[in-house]
C-alpha cells in the first residue's frame, strides 16, 4: 500500500517535472539551439522515467497522426536499403530525434499547460522580435548580424516562418477573445510581429503569411464574402506599407519581379537570383524522378544523383554553376527532395502527416483554427527550403503537432469521462 502511493506520488511529480520542462522547452523554441537540444533531451528523459507505457503506448498506436509519422521515419530508415551514402542518409535521419518531444506532448502534457506553453513560445518570440529591432534600427550590435538581415537566431527563411506563425495565431485570437483589452493587445502583437516579418529578407514565410490569412478569415468570419474582402484589404495595406517603408522587403520585392522576368526571357541568366536558381535545381530534379519513381533513391543519395545528373548533361558553366550553388545543402523544397529521396511512396507518407492532422478532432476552437493555420504555413514554407532537414524548423514541426495531438487526447479522455 505505502510503496504504491510512494509510487504514484513521484509518478505525480516527474509529470509535473515534464510539464515544466514544456514550458522551457517552448521557450527556448525560437531563441536557443542549445535550449532546443536540451529541452529535447530532458523531455525525453523524464518521459522514459515517468513510465506507464503500457497506456501510452497503447495510446500512441491508435493516434493517426503518431502513426503517419512513424510510418515517415521508418520508410526513410528502410530507404537505407537501396541508397549508396549510409553517411549522408544517417546524418538525415538522426536530425528526426527532435520529433521525440511529439510523444510526450502526446502523452504526459496536462491541460492546465496548454496555455502556459503557448504563452512562453510568445514570449520566446518577443524577445526574438526586441533583438531584431535592435538589429534593425542599429540600437545595438548582436552576433555581428547586418540590419538588413535582422535574423537573430536562426536562418531568415525559417525566421519568416516562425514569424508568419507567430503573427497568425495571434491574429486568430483576436478573433475568438472575448476580453476587449486582450484582443486589443493582440492585435497590437500582431501588428509588430507583422511588422518584424516585412522587415526580415524572408519571402518564404511572407508568401505563407498573405496565403494563410485568407484562412485566418475563413474560419473566423461567417460572411465568406467580407472574410476575403476584408483579407485581402489588410494583406495589401500591409504589403503596400512594407514596400514603402521597409528597404529589405522593397529590395526582395524588386529583385523578385525580376528574377520572374528573367525565368520567363529565357536567356543565358534565366536561372539567377534565388528563385530562378531553385527553379533550376527543381527542374534538374524532376528528371530524376522517371527513373526512380516508387521508392525514390533512398536516402542519402539525394545529392548524388543530382550530381551524376550534371555530369552527364553538356550545360553551360554559369548554369552547372547554379546548380551547384544551390544543392550543396538540399533541393530548397521539402516535397521535390522527398520524391527524389523517397518515391511516390515516400511524399505520399510526407503528405499523409498533414492529411491525419486536419483530421484531428479538436473542440477547442482557438486551437482548431490554430491547427488548420500551422499546416497551411508549414505546407507552403516547405515550397521554399527542405524543412525536415534543420533544427529549427523540425523542432517547430514537433513543438506544434504535440500541442494538436494532446489537446485532442485531453478531450477524448474529458469526453469520455463526462459522459
Amino acid at each position: 500500500m505505502l510503496a504504491s502511493t510512494l509510487k504514484q506520488v513521484r509518478s505525480i511529480n516527474i509529470n509535473t517535472a515534464i510539464n515544466y520542462v514544456a514550458v522551457f522547452y517552448a521557450f527556448s523554441l525560437p531563441i536557443s539551439r542549445a535550449g532546443i537540444s536540451l529541452g529535447t533531451a530532458l523531455l525525453f528523459l523524464l518521459w522514459l522515467i515517468e513510465g506507464n507505457f503500457k497506456d501510452k503506448f497503447r495510446f500512441l498506436i491508435k493516434n493517426k497522426v503518431i502513426i503517419a509519422l512513424f510510418a515517415f521515419v521508418t520508410f526513410s530508415a528502410l530507404s537505407l536499403l537501396w541508397s549508396s551514402d549510409h553517411v549522408i542518409g544517417l546524418n538525415n535521419l538522426r536530425k528526426y530525434w527532435y520529433f521525440l518531444p511529439i510523444l510526450v506532448f502526446a502523452t504526459s502534457i496536462k491541460k492546465e499547460y496548454f496555455f502556459r506553453i503557448l504563452s512562453a513560445f510568445l514570449f520566446g518570440m518577443l524577445i526574438s522580435e526586441i533583438i531584431s529591432y535592435g538589429i534593425f534600427f542599429e540600437w545595438w550590435n548582436f552576433k555581428n548580424i547586418p540590419p538588413d538581415n535582422p535574423s537573430p537566431f536562426m536562418h531568415h527563411i525559417d525566421y519568416s516562418m516562425f514569424l508568419a506563425m507567430t503573427s497568425l495565431l495571434l491574429l486568430n485570437r483576436f478573433f475568438f477573445e472575448a476580453s476587449v483589452k486582450l484582443r486589443i493587445f493582440y492585435f497590437f502583437y500582431f501588428l509588430t510581429v507583422t511588422a518584424n516579418l516585412f522587415l526580415n529578407g524572408g519571402r518564404t514565410g511572407q508568401l505563407a503569411f498573405a496565403i494563410t490569412i485568407f484562412i485566418v478569415g475563413f474560419i473566423n468570419i461567417k460572411n465568406k464574402l467580407l472574410a476575403f474582402v476584408s483579407m485581402l484589404i489588410l494583406v495589401v495595406a500591409i504589403f503596400f506599407v512594407a514596400y514603402n517603408i521597409s528597404p529589405v522587403f522593397k529590395t526582395r520585392f524588386d529583385q523578385g519581379a525580376n528574377e520572374v522576368n528573367k525565368i520567363s526571357s529565357d536567356t543565358k541568366d534565366q536561372f539567377q537570383g534565388s528563385f530562378g536558381m531553385r527553379l533550376a535545381v527543381w527542374k534538374e530534379a524532376m528528371k530524376i524522378v522517371p527513373e526512380h519513381p516508387l521508392l525514390g533513391v533512398g536516402t542519402g543519395d539525394e545529392m548524388h544523383v543530382i550530381e551524376d545528373q550534371i555530369k552527364k548533361n553538356q550545360y553551360d558553366e554559369s548554369y552547372i554553376r547554379v546548380l551547384h550553388t544551390m544543392i550543396k545543402f538540399n533541393y530548397h523544397n521539402t516535397y521535390v527532395q522527398f520524391i527524389v529521396q523517397l518515391g511516390i511512396v515516400g511524399l505520399f507518407l510526407y503528405l499523409l502527416i498533414f492529411y491525419r492532422i486536419i483530421q484531428l478532432k479538436i473542440k477547442d476552437t482557438g486551437l482548431s483554427n490554430l491547427r488548420y493555420i500551422f499546416v497551411s504555413v508549414f505546407m507552403l514554407s516547405s515550397m521554399f527550403n527542405q524543412m525536415f532537414s534543420v533544427q529549427f524548423s523540425l523542432a517547430f514541426f514537433a513543438f506544434f503537432i504535440g500541442i494538436f495531438i494532446a489537446v485532442s487526447q485531453v478531450e477524448e479522455e474529458e469526453f469520455f469521462i463526462k459522459y
